[in-house]
């Protein structure tokens, strides 16, 4: 089976798919990646095939960059998977009679939660005007019927038949509206990343703290943090961002490492506690250590994820308002000897371990391509014999 995997670039959208793609050629097929030209080296340790289209900085130009590119190869696919915000993925696969299958790096989004990452301001915080997401549909989908005028209505009430979700049903707000038929929960994507980090752990508590790859590092918020656990009898690693000037921060002492950035995974198997935005890929990877988790959300899906998070019993939530270095010490080291807590991840453990994973995801995908070729012979038959 020929595979073609369209997406957008932005990390967290791309990280966890990376697993699947490979458990998909594992079993036999072949997939051609689609990202823009500059994203080729996030897919080459994939072994996938890369086919590239033009980046843009407005999101508009991407979609239309991708479904230009993918139209002039997707009649060599017999299979075709979108992750959601490239929400034409299904009208593609549908004009050219293609099976499909989307990918979700989030939870499913219905209309509550929609509604939530539009008022939790972020990128998506322009669409609160109606006027502006039916411009920005209709700009980007230039004559393709569709089911809605807007395209984040697209996402919630036109979905393709499979749709693969990259967390735990247990994580999943609203999952009575997600039937098990067409929404399958896989788990966090856990593959091996061939990362290393160098750092030596010693025989006391380390906290990692990090704001993602999207969010700016704040001066102030980092202060806090080096002034919260100073003096403490803990290890804390900062990952700041590839443009901080950790020169901005007064008086660090020897405990607190800074980088720049860091092998997410290598540092979450090893820290004791993660303070975190809330990102999903960042969520995610903590669950998959048991990392438990201070979350300080600030836009798009974290405010949803904190709230999940402490649903799930496995962290605290922190309003960014209200740091400040005595605050974040004793949450952080609540969190860190909380008993309940610390039972609740080793029961999430286990359910991730039980999860389908990137291999469950690869068979049902391959079975639901058998299962429509099965079906498009009989009727060939069929029609053929008049049976």
């Amino acid at each position: 089976m020929k595979i073609l995997f369209i997406n957008l670039p932005y990390s967290g959208h791309v990280i966890p798919t990376i697993g699947l793609v490979r458990e998909l050629m594992q079993k036999g097929c072949e997939v051609t990646y689609m990202l823009p030209y500059d994203w080729e080296d996030k897919v080459s340790n994939s072994g996938a095939n890369f086919y590239g289209y033009p980046n843009h900085k407005q999101l508009a130009e991407q979609m239309k960059n991708a479904f230009a590119a993918a139209e002039r190869i997707i009649e060599q696919y017999d299979f075709v998977i979108y992750e959601q915000f490239f929400f034409l993925g299904k009208h593609l696969a549908e004009k050219y009679n293609k099976p499909v299958a989307r990918i979700f790096t989030a939870p499913v989004t219905n209309k509550t939660l929609m509604d939530a990452f539009i008022i939790a301001k972020g990128p998506l915080s322009i669409f609160k005007h109606k006027w502006i997401a039916k411009a920005f549909t209709k700009d980007i989908s230039r004559g393709i019927p569709l089911k809605t005028d807007n395209w984040l209505d697209e996402i919630i009430y036109n979905p393709p038949r499979l749709n693969l979700v990259y967390t735990l049903r247990e994580y999943q707000p609203y999952v009575d509206e997600f039937p098990e038929e067409h929404y399958k929960f896989l788990g966090p994507s856990i593959y091996d990343r061939k990362e290393v980090f160098d750092f030596k752990k010693k025989d006391r508590a380390l906290i990692y703290i990090s704001l993602g790859t999207v969010l700016k590092g704040s001066v102030n918020f980092f202060q806090n943090c080096v002034d919260a656990f100073r003096n403490e009898n803990v290890d804390v690693i900062i990952s700041a961002g590839q443009k901080f000037n950790a020169k901005k921060l007064k008086n660090i002492p020897d405990n607190v490492h800074i980088y720049k950035s860091v092998p997410q995974l290598e540092v979450l198997k090893i820290a004791d506690v993660f303070v975190t935005h809330g990102g999903m890929n960042s969520v995610s990877e903590a669950l998959i250590y048991g990392t438990p988790m201070v979350v300080i959300p600030f836009v798009s899906d974290q405010p949803v994820n904190a709230a999940c998070i402490e649903k799930l019993g496995v962290g605290k939530s922190l309003d960014y308002a209200k740091v400040e270095p005595n605050t974040l010490k004793n949450m952080v080291y609540d969190v860190a000897n909380n008993g309940e807590i610390i039972d609740n991840m080793r029961k999430v453990k286990q359910m991730i371990k039980d999860a389908p994973g990137n291999k469950g995801g690869a068979e049902m995908i391959i079975d639901y391509y058998n299962e429509i070729f099965d079906n498009k012979l009989k009727t060939k038959i069929n029609d053929k014999y008049k049976i």
